[in-house]
């Protein structure tokens, strides 16, 4: 089962989009760019997300799925540096205030996730697939409490 449907990987596109804002304005990114950054980063989450969802259900072998794990945890690593001030509204973001006024617990919700995330990528690797989609839910799990403190509804 192929991770990504490009064929040079999903997280490109959110490095192609990385690698503008670091060249554009990296003296001064606006926080449209920012907030594009994260977007496109959250995108691919949610798209690796459903690439294992989709292992899961059909008891396909989810060995391929550590690398996809483990972009997860290096994306949940950046989560903090990428909500500063300034960036509360505007480009379409979703973040309610709290990312900012609990700042605490956002960043504790996105070590949660890189930490999660790093224990999918080491289940994935052994082929294990009970203890992946056991690992997958727990992981699931942080990003549905994020969601429900950090996030507006769509």
């Amino acid at each position: 089962m192929r991770l990504f449907r490009n064929g040079l990987g999903g997280w490109a596109v959110v490095a192609a989009v990385m690698g503008l804002v670091t060249a554009v304005g990296a003296l001064a990114a606006t926080p449209d760019d920012i907030i594009a950054e994260r977007r496109a980063g959250y995108k691919h989450v949610g798209d690796v997300f459903k690439t294992m969802k989709d292992a899961v259900a059909s008891d396909a072998d989810v060995t391929p799925l550590a690398a996809g794990a483990g972009e997860i945890a290096d994306w949940a690593k950046r989560v903090p540096t990428l909500f500063p001030p300034g960036t509360e509204t505007g480009g379409g973001t979703h973040a309610l205030p709290p990312v900012w006024s609990d700042r605490p617990g956002f960043d504790k919700l996105a070590g949660d996730l890189a930490t999660q995330a790093a224990k999918l990528q080491q289940v994935a690797a052994t082929g294990d697939k009970a203890a992946f989609a056991a690992q997958f839910k727990a992981t699931g799990a942080v990003c549905g409490e994020c969601h429900h403190t950090y996030r507006a509804k769509l």
